[in-house]
């Protein structure tokens, strides 16, 4: 698990799927899951998310995210590891499927000068590689994509390179099923950076 958690920095937030605390409110409401697609929206991004999910922006959406994960019986080390990280999150969506929690969150990453899409996966393939996580790297144009296994757990994560930031969105299940993946391909493919308003 120390190994995974290294990998922080490609924003997979194990906290989310094993617990790494501070609780909400006792009068914060938990999140209700909608039973349809719906598309969450920052005021960086949007990224739509399959049904049973539920999100926001942790900056803003704090106590309601951890309220959900106490009702769901997630919360402990989670909620308060949430505390300390919500203002690195641009965006966080939750699931719980079958007593399992699942996640999706979109982090953005400084993008060193000159520092290509191509380098930046070769980079964490090296340093996941280095820690015993088994990880495959692939590059489409405009993206590029690191699927990371350890036991049942599987994350995927898809980087959109920018000028000077690079966004990626991680996906976590620790018992990935087939729609678990068909919603992790529809979804990246929703993903946009919304205009800076002007």
């Amino acid at each position: 698990m120390a190994a995974l958690r290294r990998y922080l920095s490609l924003g997979t937030l194990m906290f989310l799927l094993w617990g790494c605390g501070t609780t909400p409110p006792p009068d914060t409401q938990a999140l209700i899951p909608k039973d349809q697609w719906q598309t969450l929206k920052t005021e960086q991004v949007e990224l739509s998310i399959p049904p049973g999910y539920v999100g926001g922006n942790p900056g803003l959406d704090l106590e309601a995210l951890q309220a959900t994960l106490m009702a769901w019986g997630k919360g402990d080390d989670r909620t308060e590891w949430l505390g300390q990280n919500a203002e690195d999150l641009e965006l966080l969506a939750l699931r719980e499927k079958d007593d399992n929690l699942e996640s999706i969150n979109v982090v953005q990453e400084e993008r060193p000068e000159n520092l290509s899409l191509e380098a930046y996966l070769n980079q964490q393939v090296e340093q996941l590689q280095a820690t015993g996580i088994t990880v495959t790297a692939t590059q489409e144009t405009n993206w590029g994509r690191l699927e990371l296994t350890q036991g049942q757990l599987q994350q995927i994560s898809y980087v959109y390179p920018g000028d000077v930031v690079f966004w990626v969105i991680t996906y976590s299940s620790d018992r990935p099923t087939a729609e678990f993946l068909a919603g992790v391909d529809q979804s990246h493919q929703s993903f946009r950076v919304r205009p800076e308003p002007s």
